[in-house]
């Protein structure tokens, strides 16, 4: 990436590295990686910019990256930060070893568990979604078609209003910890045999457990069975549970997942 338009207090720092636009993830910001740095740069105000408070009051508290730069400028933010080292867990090295893979989940899981949230700058109810999913949905911002197949049309909901009516009448009571809110495997690292860190934590904040148990579910699953192209055979995405020492709650895993779907 050329450095016009840069804020100069980033550019200070960058100087004349190379920079290469970071593809993995479903992040609207772009996203340059440089060898000891990462750059995010993104429309101000955004709720993904949320990710530099909670860096801010994570940082000691589990291994994120460190705020470096943040700048507002002409109606963009621009965040600086650490880059972590590593291999991100959908990595085919990690993929390959379902031992390494589940006990950096488990490991990644119970740190955030066992954060004191006391002073936590989000607390992200079930309401606050179910609202934020509907302003969502009055601007259309939720298409059908990537979604789950089975989410809408025949046996399905027939429309994202239905499903926000379906989430308003089913809500689960909550069992309140420290999440991620994007536990996907992308956003974890290991350094091979222990799990080393996390990225991405615009929607951390504290929540019920089960946002992140869903999304680390169906993150293990769409990544062993070829809905990215490869296929691990000896990956059962229930045994998260096991690794985390959790019980398998149907109905929970349902609901947290079809939530995901209006964001």
């Amino acid at each position: 990436m050329k450095n016009e338009g840069m804020p100069e207090s980033i550019a200070a720092v960058i100087g004349n590295a190379a920079g290469q636009t970071d593809s993995v993830g479903m992040s609207a910001a772009r996203v340059i990686l440089y060898e000891d740095y990462v750059l995010k740069v993104r429309p101000a105000g955004g709720r993904d910019t949320d990710d530099v408070r909670i860096l801010e009051w994570l940082s000691g508290r589990l291994p994120v990256p460190k705020v470096v730069v943040h700048e507002i400028t002409d109606g963009k933010d621009w965040l600086l930060m650490t880059r972590l080292k590593g291999l991100i867990l959908c990595d085919p090295a990690v993929m390959s070893k379902p031992s390494l893979l589940l006990d950096c989940l488990a490991e990644a899981l119970h740190m955030l568990w066992s954060v004191d949230t006391a002073g936590c700058p989000f607390i992200r109810t079930i309401n606050d979604e179910l609202n934020d999913a509907e302003k969502i949905i009055r601007a259309g911002g939720v298409d059908p078609s990537r979604c789950e197949p089975e989410t809408f049309g025949p046996g399905g909901f027939a429309s994202p209003e239905d499903l926000l009516n379906w989430l308003r009448v089913n809500e689960p009571v909550s069992e309140y910890v420290l999440t991620h809110g994007d536990f996907c495997l992308p956003n974890l690292f290991t350094d091979g045999k222990h799990f080393t860190g996390m990225i991405d934590l615009g929607d951390c904040g504290i929540a019920d457990r089960w946002r992140d148990l869903s999304l680390g579910w169906r993150s293990l699953k769409h990544n062993s069975d070829g809905h990215f192209g490869s296929v691990y055979p000896k990956i059962d995405p229930d045994d998260l549970f096991r690794a985390v020492g959790v019980p398998k709650d149907e109905e929970r895993l349902r609901y947290y997942l079809l939530l995901d779907e209006l964001f």
